[in-house]
């Protein structure tokens, strides 16, 4: 009789291979293209430079790229600064079952393997398909606690992403891929309060790596404890509260029914900065289309917000751009100011201009008895709760704005052609666009090769 790990790599390794369609492979294809877009805005940015002088060997023999820079080393490593690349701007993807973001922490494992391998781009994403279920499914077992207690979603439950999605890859079998989750169980942390910092993007890169490495040690013949799921201190039992024995074991059956990426889906972001800001953000450019008000004729300004808001984004005052990412009163300062926000909005000089630091005092958070905890469904999707924004002016005017589903999440979904021309601006950063063009056309045909994709994305 199996055991509940087994029956996890069972699923995993044997059941959702088969299940996976071209409806699966699109929906991880603009994955993809999300993807590789915010990485490449993380190019010869500080984090970045400091992580391959620690990390890339510049004599370093591989067959796996760093994304943009074009140099070549262990998988393990790549994985490491492309992970922190496609994160560091909060531009990246997220998901909202995960309470994280799925591609950050998965796609650079895939990527790095792949390329070692000479596959294909329809090969490397049936990999991240499953990944991405596991990664989500999952959240919805152990949140919302683990997320309460203080762990980011997408170190956590990003590595084991990586880990699945890599022992597919690397053909492991069963018992190996057993070993590879009990190896990387030990490689799994990351906690919020490194929020507003590099370490945050960070985040992604360890989970990935940690995915890649414990893999190859697995196949290697390296031994970690094969039932990790299973008895006293599992996985589960230690990184969450409502953990029981038999959750996991029910969950399986709905696995892939249908997968997570298809429904519900990942929220594409067309601001970058953290997913919780995006509802006050379109609630404060919906104001400001309608009324135009200067920031010299606000008196106050109100946001209600659900309880985990004030306690996930705990950059009040920022005073540099990473900070900023994660604040809601300065994404609501700049919007407001500034109109929609952009990359260049979240510069550390842009962050410490006194017209911003007037509008930020005058911004109060407030969580209204509707939106506490006490109330079930919001403690279930804190993050999946409007967002009104009241502003009241010197003149005794009142202007409110509630935002229910952001831009960008599953239920107002950005476009294709929205996705394609943020892969465009934002590779047009350092590329030219007749380059951008082609890389972006490259992506659409899943026969075509990780290994070329990865030199057309060299800068």
């Amino acid at each position: 009789m199996q055991n509940i790990t087994q029956k996890l790599i069972h699923t995993c390794l044997h059941q959702l291979p088969k299940q996976i369609g071209e409806t699966e492979i699109n929906a991880a294809r603009k994955c993809l293209v999300d993807s590789l877009a915010t990485a490449l805005t993380a190019y010869q940015e500080e984090p970045i430079n400091i992580l391959r002088s620690l990390t890339i060997e510049p004599s370093a023999q591989g067959q796996s790229t760093v994304i943009g820079y074009g140099e070549k080393s262990r998988p393990a490593d790549v994985a490491l600064v492309n992970g922190t690349m496609i994160s560091l701007q909060l531009f990246d993807d997220n998901q909202a079952e995960m309470r994280g973001h799925p591609s950050g922490p998965l796609l650079p494992a895939v990527l790095a393997l792949a390329e070692l391998n000479n596959q294909t781009i329809d090969e490397a994403l049936k990999a991240f398909v499953i990944g991405y279920e596991v990664e989500c499914r999952l959240g919805t077992l152990i949140n919302p606690s683990h997320y309460e207690m203080g762990w980011h979603a997408t170190a956590t439950q990003g590595t084991l992403a990586a880990v699945v999605a890599s022992g597919i890859l690397l053909q492991l079998s069963d018992e190996q891929m057993a070993h590879a989750l009990g190896i990387v169980t030990s490689m799994m942390g990351g906690v919020r309060r490194n929020f507003g910092t590099m370490t945050m993007s960070m985040h992604s890169g360890m989970a990935a790596s940690n995915g890649v490495r414990a893999a190859q040690l697995a196949q290697k013949g390296f031994t970690g404890d094969p039932q990790i799921f299973d008895g006293p201190m599992n996985l589960c039992e230690v990184f969450s509260r409502e953990w029981t024995p038999d959750l996991l074991e029910q969950n399986l059956n709905d696995w892939g029914k249908p997968f997570m990426i298809v429904s519900p889906g990942a929220t594409f972001k067309l601001y970058p900065c953290g997913r919780p800001p995006l509802f006050a953000v379109d609630c404060a450019l919906a104001i400001q289309d309608r009324h135009h008000i200067l920031p010299k004729d606000i008196k106050k300004i109100r946001c209600d917000v659900s309880f985990l808001f004030p306690r996930t984004l705990i950059h009040t005052h920022p005073t540099n751009g990473l900070q900023a990412k994660a604040s809601l009163q300065y994404c609501i300062a700049t919007s407001l100011l500034d109109g929609r926000p952009t990359l260049h909005s979240f510069s550390d000089a842009m962050v410490n201009r006194p017209e911003i630091t007037s509008i930020i005092d005058l911004i109060e958070v407030n969580v209204p008895p509707h939106l506490s905890e006490d109330i079930p469904a919001v403690r279930k999707a804190p993050f999946a709760q409007p967002v009104t924004l009241v502003i009241e002016t010197l003149d005794g005017q009142i202007l409110s704005e509630t935002v229910p589903i952001h831009k960008g999440s599953p239920k107002n979904p950005a476009s294709e052609a929205d996705l394609k021309q943020k892969f465009i601006d934002c590779a047009k950063m350092h590329m030219s666009l007749d380059r951008a063009k082609e890389t972006l056309a490259y992506m659409q045909d899943g026969n075509h090769s990780i290994r070329t994709l990865m030199q057309l994305v060299t800068v």
